[in-house]
């Protein structure tokens, strides 16, 4: 009489036990937070503007950082974003008077957008909103600076 059945129900229950062992063995994904577990902090050093982006418990997620004619003139009125914390979310930063965005969307962490420039008239103050940003969902502020 063949002894396939019994070889064959050896090897499934062999399979099995594989199988359940990866599955106990398999480490969590790491969750993606909810929007509302981001806050934001502006800073004023002096060299420009900050808005820190900041997870519950104060887990730094990234900041936008706007500078006024550094470098003497260059890069001219301008703002980048850093993504500093892999949690599945963006920050990206829009000058609402001209429509010019820095952001980190659609990139691995960390990183570190380019400047997103361009002269304005002296001494006014501009919208500036700052936002986590993940598809169509988005958390933001908006912070008062100056060129």
């Amino acid at each position: 009489m063949p002894r396939t059945p019994h070889r064959l129900g050896a090897l499934l229950a062999t399979t099995a036990v594989l199988a359940g062992t990866a599955l106990v063995n398999a480490q969590p994904a790491a969750a993606i937070p909810s929007l509302s577990e981001f806050s934001f902090e502006p800073t004023w050093p002096t060299y420009g503007r900050n808005v820190m982006v900041n997870l519950a418990g104060g887990i730094p997620a990234g900041y936008a950082e706007w500078r006024q004619d550094p470098g003497n003139g260059h890069p001219g009125d301008a703002v980048r974003v850093h993504d500093t914390n892999a949690d599945g979310y963006g920050i990206e930063a829009t000058l609402l008077y001209d429509g010019r965005v820095a952001t980190t969307r659609g990139q691995d962490s960390p990183y570190s957008s380019r400047w997103a420039t361009g002269d304005l008239p002296e001494d006014r103050n501009w919208a500036l909103r700052v936002c986590v940003v993940r598809g169509d969902a988005s958390k933001c502020t908006q912070i008062t600076v100056t060129s």
